[in-house]
């Protein structure tokens, strides 16, 4: 499932419906140590706590699954709601990166969760 280098997608779905809501994305970099994770989430999904269990599933697949030690995620600083879905699933923030997204400036955050974190 997670192979070096190679971006993987899982499809988020409703249980009631299953309609695709979104999706959780994840790499395990190169050295096998680092795993990078990202999450999307339709508008009218969210707070039903789909992307929360699909994000805390897919970070207890790479730890059962990899020889990873840390797992990070990238998130626009403005991105509050993904900033509270992280924390939620343990991930603590870290630095502040000063980007250019779209035209426009932009600050990155970066967070992170290792492996045995509570």
């Amino acid at each position: 499932l997670f192979s070096r280098g190679t971006w993987i997608q899982l499809g988020i779905a409703r249980a009631s419906t299953n309609e695709l809501v979104g999706d959780v994305g994840a790499c395990v970099l190169a050295a096998g140590l680092t795993a990078e994770i990202g999450f999307t989430l339709a508008p009218d999904a969210q707070g039903a706590g789909l992307g929360t269990g699909a994000v805390r599933e897919l970070i207890r697949l790479i730890f059962a699954q990899t020889g990873v030690t840390e797992i990070v995620a990238v998130t626009d600083e403005r991105n509050a709601a993904a900033g509270r879905l992280l924390t939620r699933v343990g991930m603590r923030k870290g630095e502040a990166r000063h980007t250019v997204f779209r035209g426009g400036p932009c600050v990155e955050r970066v967070w992170t969760i290792s492996r045995g974190a509570p």
